[in-house]
């Protein structure tokens, strides 16, 4: 049996690609964007950053009596502080060219730029009491990606442990 586990990560980094992927393979995925949705959690628009405010202790609290499933798919699955956290990472210069098809603001896309190159999601991810991987998406498909995944549920983790991907390259960059 998998324990349940959260796929998270910058917006464009292929959670919902790979978790479309993981589906063909049998796991039951639960899209966290669709039960904010559904559920009524994204209630203020804040029209600086372009985006809906979601209340986090609200998300937690309907997320404790949702139906089973294996992985929970998100860019805020991290704080359901499930037994094991995944953490999609992409180079910057790739996810630029990923969000640039998105139809947001420039400084909606710039922001969650920023917030790939500082690790955001990964340190946050890391303060919760939940075992977190990262795994490059750069410049691997998404079977490949899949394939990493399912590695990590199945206990081969000792090369996706956190630490490994650095973007400070990136912190002085004009995008």
């Amino acid at each position: 049996m998998v324990q349940k586990s959260a796929i998270t990560g910058t917006p464009g980094v292929g959670k919902t690609t790979v978790a479309n992927r993981l589906k063909m393979h049998g796991y039951q995925i639960l899209d966290l964007n669709g039960f904010i949705h559904i559920n009524h959690l994204s209630r203020e628009r804040d029209p600086n950053r372009d985006t809906y405010m979601v209340n986090i202790d609200e998300m937690i609290n309907l997320y404790s009596r949702a139906p089973d499933h294996d992985i929970v798919e998100g860019h805020l699955s991290h704080h359901l502080e499930l037994p094991i956290t995944i953490v999609l990472r992409c180079d910057p210069g790739n996810l630029k060219k990923r969000v640039g098809s998105k139809n947001w603001s420039t400084k909606k896309k710039e922001e969650n730029l920023q917030s790939e190159i500082l690790d955001v999601i990964l340190i946050e991810a890391m303060e919760k009491d939940t075992e977190v991987y990262e795994i490059d998406t750069s410049n691997i498909n998404p079977e490949q990606v899949c394939r990493a995944v399912v590695d990590i549920l199945e206990g081969n983790t000792e090369q996706y442990e956190p630490g490994n991907i650095d973007w400070s390259e990136y912190i002085d960059s004009e995008f």
